[in-house]
């Protein structure tokens, strides 16, 4: 109970000081439940009643393993803590690959969410209805309050929010649990490739790609009937007579590890005495070998070892895998960056995450590149600005409140055009691109970091001062209206009629 007012009183701070905050989540939510939705129908792997409300459920931590339930027979090899993960929605895409999308109809779904559309349309016709109220007035010439200003540049967000959620459920109170023999090893594959233990509060992505388990593994294949097989793409699930299988492989520690060998056939650990980290460790990678000998999807997951000089380029690809074309390098160039070594890597996939964040995170799926959705951010933040730069001439209480007014619409309105600019400019300068991506990933210069960070704390906290000043003007305001503003417009006077 606690901790939902705390996310209900969380997410209603943000709504009233931040709502363009609120539409950046709400569309990259749908793009991401949207561009699940394609992409499995794009492999020939859509279930005739998956539709957007599942993706939506599935990024809400709609499907989940549970350490008790999804695989009692097998031993809990993850002693984290943590009794249920939450399969993202990259996870979702994966499961599908493997043939085990989870089978929830829409029915179910609209049972979870606590709020039908009759009552969603409801709520849009209230919110409208100030609206209506706001161009009457104007109309008929009448002053409208900047707290009637500031409530319809929240309105319009709230439809904007409303279109973008329409089909999201309200609230995933019970999720649905993954059950059956093949969970073991996908589960284990699945958690190994996240990060679970980190929870994200705060909007934003972990660009490292290499802090989970399997980074730190080597794989090994032996009686490989073709090696080619990890480089083709995954097979449909439904020619399950065509898939080839990796009969075994061996994981190694890389350096700095436990030097714990784990096959899927047999075992053995390297040093002597086996402690109970030891034995959870080896029953991991066991699962973890299982899944890559079963399933080509995973086994596409896996990677040559790459040079330390092409590490940059290649986690950054992961990070940002729509990074533009012109960036990227050609595929016979991205072969010959590989290690001729023969064992294979696997980076971070964010897979399974520990609590299901509504913020952005790279469990989601995204069809538009990382720079674009930042874009879009500052693109609504200038929209709701625009709201308040239209009440210029209201009339406020002093001289000095209306400059105040003025100067913080406009200084927040340059900041969403200067920052949409140049993450649309790292679209198209490579350099531009590149250095942006070394500064989020925390791989700059110290100089340039020291720089950035005090520009934009300065930025950022003047930012927070005038969102925070034409909130609470709009309230101050109410201590000096004119007559007029008490007017209530007479819709035989505003609407044309007969008679």
């Amino acid at each position: 109970m606690v901790a939902t007012f705390r996310s209900y009183a969380y997410w209603c701070f943000i709504g009233i000081f931040g709502p363009e905050l609120v539409i950046w989540v709400a569309w990259r939510q749908f793009i991401s439940a949207k561009a699940l939705n394609d992409q499995l129908r794009r492999d020939n792997i859509l279930p005739h009643n998956w539709t957007i409300p599942h993706g939506f459920y599935a990024l809400m931590g709609g499907f989940v393993f549970d350490t008790q339930e999804s695989f009692p027979a097998e031993p809990n090899p993850f002693a984290t803590g943590i009794d249920r993960v939450s399969v993202t929605p990259k996870g979702i895409k994966l499961l599908a690959s493997c043939g085990h999308l989870p089978s929830l109809s829409g029915e179910e779904i609209a049972d979870k969410s606590k709020i039908d559309e009759l009552g969603k349309v409801f709520a849009c016709i209230q919110a409208t209805w100030l609206v209506v109220q706001i161009c009457t007035r104007l109309g008929l010439h009448l002053p409208v309050t900047l707290l009637e200003v500031s409530t319809a540049s929240h309105v319009l967000c709230a439809l904007v929010i409303y279109g973008l959620w329409w089909h999201k459920p309200r609230k995933v109170s019970e999720p649905t649990i993954l059950r059956g023999a093949w969970t073991g090893p996908l589960a284990a594959f699945m958690m190994m490739s996240s990060q679970v233990g980190q929870d994200q509060m705060l909007p934003g992505f972990r660009m490292e790609g290499d802090s989970c388990e399997i980074s730190q593994l080597k794989f090994y294949a032996e009686r490989v009937d073709e090696v080619s097989d990890l480089e083709e793409p995954c097979d449909r699930i439904d020619k399950p007579q065509e898939r080839k299988h990796i009969r075994h492989f061996r994981i190694r520690a890389k350096s700095g590890l436990p030097q714990l060998e784990q096959t899927n056939n047999d075992h053995e650990l390297i040093e002597e005495g086996e402690d109970l980290q030891s034995q959870l460790t080896r029953t991991r990678w066991q699962l973890a070998c299982k899944a890559v000998e079963q399933y080509p999807a995973v086994r596409q997951m896996l990677r040559h070892p790459v040079t330390d000089l092409d590490r940059r380029y290649h986690v950054a690809l992961a990070a940002y895998p729509e990074m533009p074309e012109k960036f990227r390098k050609a595929s016979h160039e991205e072969k010959a960056s590989g290690s001729p070594d023969s064992w294979w890597e696997c980076g971070s996939q964010h897979l399974v995450v520990a609590v299901a964040s509504n913020w952005p995170h790279d469990g989601l799926l995204r069809t538009t590149g990382g720079l674009v959705v930042g874009a879009t951010l500052w693109i609504a933040s200038i929209g709701f600005t625009a709201v308040h730069i239209a009440a210029w001439h209201a009339d406020f209480p002093s001289g000095v409140e209306a400059w105040f007014w003025r100067s913080s619409a406009l200084y927040i309105a340059f900041s969403g055009l200067l920052w949409a600019s140049l993450h649309v400019l790292a679209e198209t300068w490579a350099k531009l691109w590149w250095a942006w991506y070394d500064i989020m990933s925390g791989n700059a210069s110290r100089l340039m970091m020291v720089l950035v960070t005090i520009v934009c704390s300065i930025c950022g906290c003047a930012y927070l001062v005038a969102r925070m000043f034409l909130i609470i003007e709009a309230f101050i305001c109410l201590r000096s209206l004119t007559i007029a503003s008490y007017v209530v417009p007479s819709w035989t006077l505003g609407v044309p009629h007969v008679g």
